[in-house]
């Protein structure tokens, strides 16, 4: 019997998460997977985010060691957005590097949450990767799914892992229709819709707001059609239907 299946996933581990885990602990939706940046854990990059995005209010400050060994993650999953976001296709000649980044980001989630991801969200999104890349990570290393940010703006799911581009990014104007067309849709085979964001996106004026957020989480979570995963839960799910490569 085909289903609906939705998927969430925020980058960089930064301190706006928190509001996010507050909003999606509340409708009970335990489907988002947070990609983290262990070898700044803590930093404040505000500074690069603010004139990359022209908005002077905004802040982008990582979350501490100390935080997540708390548990401000607690019941979500984290998975690899590698040690200190590099564009890993400057390290296509040296696979050491693109090792070191994911594996050692990989161990550090391990030791904060005691459970080591075998996932990620490709740093810098589908420009910073090639073939070559891929296969690195895939030969050299256990993750066996990678979400990039091209938007497919459709329900299918990933014709492979490593390369597994999102539905939408939530600030992404098609985000409301896309909603409505999911949760009217009948399936006849299996849908996914997965959305994708960094949390200090919400603090952008004019963007889509937190209040909007919730409000898209609790029409998802409230569909009685509907099954939430985390990536990696639709990974296990499937993975023997859809390679990695």
């Amino acid at each position: 019997m085909a289903k609906k299946y939705f998927t969430l996933s925020f980058d960089d581990g930064i301190i706006q998460d928190r509001r996010v885990l507050e909003i999606l602990r509340k409708y009970n939706a335990y489907c988002a997977t947070f990609n983290i940046n262990t070898g700044g854990l803590g930093r404040d990059n505000s500074e690069f985010i603010r004139w990359a995005y022209k908005c002077p209010s905004l802040t982008h400050i990582r979350i501490g060691e100390d935080e997540i060994r708390n548990g401000v993650y607690e019941g979500f999953e984290l998975a690899v957005h590698t040690l200190n976001h590099p564009s890993l296709k400057a390290y296509d000649d040296a696979p050491e590097k693109i090792i070191e980044e994911i594996c050692g980001d990989a161990a550090n989630i391990e030791s904060l949450c005691g459970k080591y991801p075998i996932g990620m969200a490709w740093p810098g999104g589908d420009g910073d990767y090639t073939d070559t890349t891929v296969s690195h990570v895939y030969e050299n290393t256990p993750i066996r799914y990678a979400r990039g940010s091209t938007s497919t703006y459709s329900f299918e799911l990933p014709k492979c892992f490593l390369k597994w581009y999102p539905t939408c990014s939530f600030l992404d104007p098609k985000t409301v229709e896309l909603t409505n067309q999911f949760l009217s849709a009948e399936p006849t085979e299996d849908m996914l819709f997965y959305v994708w964001a960094h949390s200090y996106e919400f603090d952008l004026p004019g963007a889509r707001s937190y209040d909007e957020f919730e409000e898209f989480i609790k029409k998802i979570s409230s569909a009685p059609n509907v099954e939430l995963v985390t990536n990696g839960q639709f990974y296990e799910k499937f993975k023997n239907k859809i390679a990695s490569k």
